[in-house]
């Protein structure tokens, strides 16, 4: 069990301002290539700072000066989009370090980025390779422990000089929401960038590569930009409030995960939205602001409002903190720590449902507030409260702060109906299947095919790896004492088995049709869904399941694992999940 703790603890580490990627995303099938090719023509509403290459090289001929200027785009006065030089810098040191929270949470190679179908990664190790004794890469582990990981990077770079990298503004704000930070130790880690960027002559970097980042952003913006603005607009609108500036960060060292931040500057709120990509196309990397609509977006610049408001009101809250604990596990190890941060991404949530629905997605909508019910209990009742009080009476309500005296009515009502929470049932998670398995021992069975036997000896062997006594066994050789233990099963929709299991399913599989109990939606097609539930053999006990509809569903190899997923339902072809929680 110590084993097995000490691989979770590094997960739960704090994520105030921003949030996880919305979606979990597979593996892409891209082909790898070696070299990386970009259109030649530009995009009116890019500014270039270096052009675009004529050849298949990330990297330009040599700069006569040193531009400080950051790559940029201006969608209006007020929306830009851009490539932070202290941003990038930061993400080259983690890139660097590669330490294990790095690996298995925002490596460029969880969504099939190479240096060779990704020739920026082989840039950046081959310039960078020789300084991976330098102060600031070595401190990134000891970082990460801190709680400088995660939204925490990119607010880290916000704090250091844009032209030397050296700390410009105090940490003040940063320990608002993480008390514990030694400020001693955030100054030594900002002098050992800055020193970094001295050594390492970052900017030389930064301007040789000016023509990727210009593609980046272009290509960003090619399919975003009009949308992008739309958001802002409906943002301002919604919380009644504008902001001074939106700036839009797409990473290029970090995959999957979106941040959400604001600055206050002399008076004014600058708002920040820092998207992980999904994949790499012709070696730029995709970032998608949302699978459907545009709600990744939405859910990022949404906390610079919704953020605040529960900062100033959260007194009104304080009293109903152990809702918290029916998802206390769960949440924690999404790096949602507390109550004050459950709040945070329920109500943000709430706010995508909402856009969806008012520009025309209700489908959508509706999806996304039955997944994210699961984790986040009371989103309904949040959901409920923005149609039929905030927005109804907004010459009552002249901005969202106002409305905090409401939102905590209704969370006290969710507190007295559940009895302070202890009615709430808890999701299940891959950490509970795992901690059942470790005191107890699993049986991984499997479907006849290839595939499906492949995947279950995966597993099989990720369970001893993790010092846990398991069994490995095709599933039609399961005895009725067997079926009442802990179970990793890896089954065809039409398995006999899926009559019984599906009575404590959140996903329950009847051949061709799987149906979401949590969302309502009814998926047919190459399909695969990964959840965790109690065994209906013995409640006791755990249930991880993996099941597809044909085999080719089976081809990646292996179940995710990231222990705090409950539910996964994903294309059989691959790419981000229809629903997850």
């Amino acid at each position: 069990m110590k084993k097995l703790l000490a691989l979770v603890v590094i997960g739960i580490l704090v994520l105030v301002s921003g949030c996880l990627g919305s979606t979990p995303a597979t593996s892409p099938t891209h082909q790898p290539s070696t070299s990386t090719t970009y259109s030649p023509q530009d995009h009116p509403n890019v500014t270039h700072s270096g052009g675009f290459p004529a050849n298949a090289s990330n990297v330009s001929s040599s700069t006569s000066s040193v531009d400080f200027t950051p790559v940029e785009v201006n969608l209006s006065p007020r929306v830009h989009l851009q490539i932070d030089p202290r941003v990038e810098l930061i993400q080259i040191i983690y890139f660097i370090a590669n330490p294990t929270w790095y690996q298995e949470r925002v490596s460029p190679y969880l969504v099939g980025a190479s240096p060779y179908n990704y020739p920026y990664m082989r840039d950046v190790s081959e310039y960078f390779g020789n300084y991976t004794n330098a102060t600031a890469v070595r401190m990134v582990p000891r970082m990460v422990e801190e709680g400088v990981a995660y939204d925490a990077i990119p607010e880290f770079a916000l704090h250091l000089n844009p032209v030397n990298f050296s700390k410009a503004m105090n940490w003040s704000d940063m320990l608002q929401y993480r008390p514990w930070l030694n400020t001693t130790l955030l100054d030594e880690f900002a002098g050992a960038v800055a020193r970094f960027a001295n050594e390492t002559d970052f900017w030389k970097f930064y301007n040789e590569h000016r023509m990727f980042y210009n593609e980046t952003l272009r290509q960003f913006e090619e399919g975003n930009g009009e949308t992008i603005l739309n958001v802002t607009r409906f943002e301002e609108s919604f919380f009644g409030e504008n902001a001074s500036s939106w700036t839009i960060v797409p990473l290029t060292l970090i995959s999957r995960h979106g941040f959400g931040i604001p600055m206050n500057r002399n008076g004014g709120k600058y708002v920040y939205a820092f998207l992980g990509f999904n994949y790499v196309r012709d070696g730029v990397p995709v970032v998608h602001i949302s699978n459907t609509g545009i709600t990744f977006l939405v859910h990022e610049f949404a906390h610079s409002f919704v953020n605040p408001a529960v900062d100033e009101y959260y007194s009104l809250f304080q009293p109903y903190e152990s809702l918290y604990d029916p998802v206390r596990e769960k949440l924690s190890m999404m790096a949602y720590t507390n109550f004050r941060i459950m709040l945070y991404e329920t109500f943000v949530r709430a706010v995508e449902v909402y856009y969806l629905n008012v520009t025309g997605d209700q489908e959508d909508a509706k999806r996304k507030l039955g997944m994210y019910s699961v984790s986040f209990y009371f989103i309904k009742e949040i959901y409920n409260a923005y149609v039929n009080d905030y927005m109804k009476h907004r010459d009552v309500y002249r901005n969202y702060t106002d409305f905090m005296p409401e939102l905590a009515k209704v969370v006290g009502e969710v507190y007295n109906r559940t009895d302070g929470g202890k009615e709430v049932e808890p999701p299940m998670t891959v950490y509970d299947f795992l901690k059942r398995a470790n005191s107890t021992g699993a049986i991984v069975a499997y479907s006849p095919g290839d595939y499906p036997r492949m995947v279950a000896e995966n597993e099989y062997h990720w369970l001893l790896s993790l010092g846990i006594n398991a069994t490995l066994k095709p599933a039609s050789n399961l005895t009725e004492n067997e079926l009442t233990g802990n179970l990793m099963l890896v089954l065809y929709s039409n398995s006999s088995l899926l009559k019984e299991l599906n009575r404590n399913a959140l996903v329950t599989v009847n051949g061709s049709r799987f149906y979401s109990r949590p969302s309502g939606e009814t998926y047919t097609g190459e399909l695969e869904v990964f959840e965790v539930f109690r065994n209906p053999w013995n409640e006791s006990a755990v249930v991880y399941l993996a099941v597809g509809n044909n085999e080719r569903v089976f081809y990646r190899g292996y179940f995710p694992r990231m222990y705090y997923l409950t539910y996964a339902i994903i294309p059989g072809w691959g790419g981000a999940a229809f629903e997850w929680a």
